[in-house]
């Protein structure tokens, strides 16, 4: 295949690592003082910027490409946010060897982002937990605060083995 959707591929391999022995905050950080990811969170070009338990905020920087064809945000982009940062803020609360799934998207959009916003900004909260089940609540913003969509992603966490 070639067009648009071989140069999409070209030089974004999943660069970034998980490393079994460390805690999920520390992978977090890792990822926020990585130059880049490489993979799908690039391709998107988002990253995380803001970590503490239970908490994250994560931006994507929009481009042209992130459009749909009347010229806003495409929707599936500000759900692919909505997910980064669910799974991202349960990351916040894993133990070395854990990993995670998400297992539900709930997305409610409720205002068009403008293509020329230039960045937008979601923010993941834990809001409920019981064993290897979580519940996150994510709002996405634009840099001026107009909400866009407010989601919850639901999310297990796997143990090793």
């Amino acid at each position: 295949m070639s067009g648009v959707a071989g140069s999409l591929d070209a030089g974004l391999p999943v660069t970034f690592r998980l490393d079994p022995a460390a805690s999920g905050i520390a992978l977090l950080q890792a990822w926020m003082d990585a130059p880049e990811s490489g993979g799908f969170p690039q391709l998107l070009r988002t990253r995380p910027v803001e970590a503490r338990e239970g908490y994250v905020r994560v931006v994507c920087d929009i481009n042209t490409r992130h459009a749909n064809f009347v010229g806003l945000v495409h929707g599936g982009v500000t759900a692919a946010l909505v997910d980064t940062a669910g799974g991202a803020a349960v990351m916040t609360i894993l133990e070395p060897g854990q990993t995670l799934l998400t297992t539900d998207i709930t997305l409610r959009l409720l205002n068009a982002a403008p293509i020329a916003c230039a960045r937008l900004e979601a923010v993941g909260v834990i809001s409920w937990r019981d064993g290897r089940k979580v519940i996150t609540e994510v709002v996405v913003s634009t840099a001026s605060g107009l909400v866009i969509a407010q989601g919850s992603v639901g999310v297990s966490i796997r143990s090793p083995g």
